[in-house]
């Protein structure tokens, strides 16, 4: 029964790790997509630090696949 329950708990945690990659890639996707679009400097600045920062989590987020 124990081995039961650790799998499914496994499980749970894989797919909430899938559901988390999933969620950063498509937060990355729309920071690239306004940084592309955005014509002041600094503002193209902080877009790229935050899409490192999220780039960064989503591979933490790989890690526990």
């Amino acid at each position: 029964m124990r081995a039961v329950a650790t799998h499914c708990c496994c499980c749970w945690r894989r797919r909430e790790a899938l559901r988390e990659c999933h969620r950063l890639d498509q937060e990355s996707a729309r920071l690239r997509t306004q940084a592309s679009k955005e014509k002041q400097m600094a503002k193209q600045v902080d877009l790229n630090l935050a899409l490192q920062r999220l780039h960064a989590d989503l591979a933490a987020a790989r890690e526990q696949l």
